[in-house]
């Protein structure tokens, strides 16, 4: 029985059951392998009895995701928490979420509990990323064969870049969006396969009731269609993937002018992928459309709605076009040529009639070459093979990718060479262009890597096997199959079936053979013995052939599995200082309203730097100034450089902030990108210098004096020192492995401050100084100086008291006050009301004169 044509072939006629039998059995133990592969992180995500969960977008979504389950099936779509205090519409659309919401109800029989809807949120992108085996198998099966599809879904397994996306507690929307334009993806690749194969054009259409390929193609189209609207409603940016269906048709309409071929096939598959995507879109998003006629292409919107249709139409316009030169018998070049004039005239005018809709494409564009101001702060967003001072490196590429992407360049290349000779088929063509476009998002930004990890998967198979059918891997590991003897009484039992059956066979082969005439017979007998000589040869195993092939299997899939498991075993897990600090703000500090309702406006608000937003949020369960959605980071970024108090404690008021929290990162290697989005060059707070050290070069930087004076020195160096407004409330230490750094997280409370004042001589510096110890024992100095006004007056505010407090940020000694020459006034008690209410204490400073 034939089961499919060589390379890029249809399925043409049923496979035998025992091997439709062995590709289900097979394709679940890669299943399998995937499973085991992403619950490695398991045992890490479920310590101490609590799910915990990975990076830092994982904690909003599993926010939302708790909001859908006791809100279902509604979502979060409006977050007073975030961007306090004004609140903060959010852009992510809902699909992802309600999954986990729905997996939640399922889980917890309708009723789940918080640990339920915890570990069905974790569960999620494991079964998701499972899931996208079928997608990538289907279309590796329709461009190569099966074993290349095996093959390749066996390395998408355990690909490093799609692991650390998909493995237990890595809650975010990037595996869905693997799996959905996966799945779209390979359908449309279906529906040019069965177009092409059932000769689908705008004539054939009149016949197709009678037609089952037309009619799997033209379903094939409408399935690809629904999983981009679901991917648009997964996705902001998704568009981007629909947008691709006509950079394709586009290409392959040159391609098949060029050979003067008919293209109504590619005309009716992308029409009817995109209508489809159009028609699913508006009811899909229509709970979330925004009111009137707004258009947003950070939220969903009638953007969406009009942007699916606007490729619609570019579709019937490529194709009206390509029929015209067709028709008229035009040079092929006319036609890219003149379309690209009228994508630059429509851009134009795009931007004459509607503006704010022109920047959302520049913007989108922009996004996607990696640039924008918030993006080269973002790390995940650099481009693979710099750093972030944009130095060459390899390592993201190999830790994402291990030497697949080599072996993926490879075959890219054999594919090209092998496509480029013959006539090219649209879903071959189809694959190179999806190949090279995620291989340019992912050399971009580095994120996009759990994306091409699709490609790079089947790439890696079909080169792979290349080189292992140049070695008879096949052949080879048959004969060792036959070369190996069977032992034990099973081998020598026969059943009474096989010996009735063999002795038929021979009752044959005796009458065959006496019905030869003896000259042929001798003749034969003597080409036997040569024959069996050669056939004894063959049949033995080439062991270097086999040894050869399993060390490019091994050097393929060991380096992979090795940073696989890197990757899901406990990388991304939330810090276990800032772990202890949010915990201790979550108990300690006055609670927040409308947590699960944020509808109103909370009392107060946490500032830190955005990195740590939905920290604040999800674990403390209080408002965060700034997120990771970027709100709030210019007044952050304004903070925490300003070398004025009053400026410091003007964004503060504003705000409503109660309390600041700050680490070791921001006031060191996050510092530059908190300077950036200042608006500020690093260049003024530090001395950036490339000096030689052991024959090597290596960058030095020296902080300036602008550096002490900002308010994230001051606060998380000096321990608040010279601010009179912010106390150290809580500290969080550990020591850094192999390392004689310190990690640390400050939390530090905003008061009103007691106001230590009275009379001095004019000009002279007063300074305020307090003993203290931490909660970690740590003991450290408080100091805060003022000048003297030209009337001697002087007024310093202090934020702490002398009052003792158990276990927390405790004075070890009162205030003393230093007016120079050698006078100082001690034993000056503040207690906590004067701190809290901001009451002024008048101190007596001794005549010096």
């Amino acid at each position: 029985m034939i089961t499919t044509n060589k390379g890029m072939g249809c399925p043409v006629a049923k496979r035998p059951a025992h091997r439709l039998k062995f590709s289900i059995i097979s394709l679940i133990a890669v299943a399998l392998v995937a499973f085991l592969m992403r619950m490695i992180s398991y045992s890490a995500a479920t310590a101490n009895g609590s799910i915990n969960l990975m990076g830092y977008d994982s904690f909003y979504h599993m926010r939302r995701i708790l909001y859908t389950t006791f809100n279902f099936p509604h979502p979060l779509n409006f977050d007073t928490y975030i961007n306090y205090p004004a609140g903060f519409e959010v852009g992510w659309p809902p699909f992802f979420d309600f999954l986990g919401a729905l997996l939640a109800k399922v889980l917890g029989v309708g009723n789940p509990s918080l640990y339920t809807t915890e570990f069905a949120g974790a569960l999620l992108p494991v079964l998701l990323g499972v899931l996208t085996i079928i997608p990538l198998y289907i279309a590796a099966a329709a461009i190569f064969d099966r074993k290349t599809a095996l093959l390749g879904a066996l390395v998408f397994a355990v690909i490093p870049a799609h692991v650390y996306v998909s493995r237990f507690g890595a809650v975010d929307h990037h595996v869905a969006e693997t799996l959905l334009s996966t799945s779209a993806y390979a359908c449309f690749i279906l529906a040019l396969k069965w177009a092409r194969e059932g000769s689908l054009s705008l004539a054939s259409l009149k016949t197709i009731s009678s037609e089952k390929k037309l009619i799997k193609s033209l379903a094939f189209a409408g399935a690809s269609g629904l999983f981009f609207a679901l991917l648009i409603y997964t996705w902001i940016g998704a568009l981007v993937f629909v947008s691709f269906i006509l950079l394709y048709a586009f290409i392959q309409t040159i391609i098949d002018l060029k050979a003067e071929k008919n293209s109504d096939y590619l005309l009716i598959c992308s029409t009817v992928a995109l209508l489809a995507t159009l028609i699913f879109t508006i009811p899909l998003s229509a709970g979330s459309l925004r009111p009137g006629l707004e258009m947003s292409a950070m939220y969903l919107s009638w953007f969406q709605v009009f942007y699916v249709f606007s490729m619609l139409a570019g579709t019937l316009i490529l194709w009206g076009f390509s029929l015209y030169i067709s028709k008229k018998g035009l040079d092929w070049k006319y036609y890219p040529a003149a379309l690209i004039l009228i994508s630059v005239a429509g851009l134009l005018s795009l931007k004459i009639l509607s503006a704010e809709s022109y920047s959302f494409v520049i913007e989108g564009m922009s996004f996607f070459l990696g640039k924008g101001e918030y993006i080269s702060t973002i790390a995940e967003a650099l481009p693979i093979f710099l750093t972030t001072d944009g130095t060459l490196t390899f390592s993201p590429i190999l830790g994402s990718l291990g030497l697949c992407f080599i072996t993926a360049l490879g075959g890219l290349f054999l594919l090209g060479l092998e496509w480029i000779g013959k006539k090219s088929k649209p879903e071959g063509v189809f694959f190179l262009l999806w190949s090279v476009f995620f291989a340019y998002l992912t050399l971009s930004q580095r994120r996009f890597s759990y994306l091409f990890a699709v490609n790079v998967a089947i790439l890696t198979s079909y080169f792979l096997w290349v080189l292992l059918d140049s070695f008879d891997f096949e052949t080879e590991v048959k004969k060792l199959a036959k070369s190996v003897p069977i032992h034990g009484n099973n081998a020598m039992i026969t059943s009474k079936a096989e010996m009735e059956t063999k002795s038929k066979r021979a009752e044959k082969e005796t009458k065959s053979k006496k019905a030869e005439k003896e000259t042929k017979s001798k003749i034969k007998s003597k080409s036997k013995i040569n024959n069996l000589s050669g056939s004894k040869q063959n049949s033995q195993p080439d062991y270097f052939k086999i040894f050869s092939s399993l060390v490019l299997i091994g050097l393929v899939f060991i380096p992979c599995i090795l940073a696989g498991f890197a990757f899901a075993k406990d990388q991304g897990l939330i810090d276990p200082v800032w772990k202890d600090s949010l915990t201790w703000l979550g108990a300690s500090s006055p609670e927040t309203s409308y947590y699960l309702d944020p509808a109103g406006t909370p009392e107060y608000g946490v500032l830190s730097w955005w990195d740590y937003g939905n920290w604040i949020v999800y674990q403390a369960q209080r408002p965060a100034v700034s997120n990771n959605f970027q709100t709030g980071v210019d007044d952050s970024a304004h903070f925490f450089t300003t070398d004025s108090e009053e400026e410091a404690k003007a964004i503060i008021e504003k705000l409503k902030v109660k309390y600041v929290m700050t680490d070791n990162l921001m006031a060191g290697g996050k510092f530059g990108s908190i300077v950036k989005l200042a608006g500020e060059n690093i260049s003024k707070y530090v001395n950036v210098q490339t000096v030689n050290v052991n024959g090597g070069l290596q960058t030095i930087a020296t902080a300036k004096k602008e550096f002490t004076e900002t308010e994230v020195y001051k606060l998380h160096q000096l321990d608040g020192s010279n601010l009179g407004n912010l106390r150290l409330a809580h500290e969080s230490t550990a020591s850094v492995d192999d390392n004689d750094t310190v990690s640390d997280v400050k939390i530090f409370e905003f008061v009103p401050g007691a106001r230590l004042s009275g009379t001095a001589d004019p000009g002279q510096n007063i300074t305020a100084t307090l003993e203290l110890s931490s909660n970690t024992g740590r003991k450290f100095t408080y100091q805060n100086e003022v000048m003297s006004d030209k009337n001697g007056s002087f007024e310093i505010t202090v934020p702490y008291s002398t009052d003792n407090n158990a276990g927390g940020v405790s004075a070890l000694s009162t205030y003393s006050l230093n007016a120079g020459r050698n006078t100082t006034v001690s034993e000056i008690q503040v207690t906590e009301d004067d701190v809290l209410k901001g009451n002024k204490i008048e101190v007596k400073i001794p005549d010096s004169k």
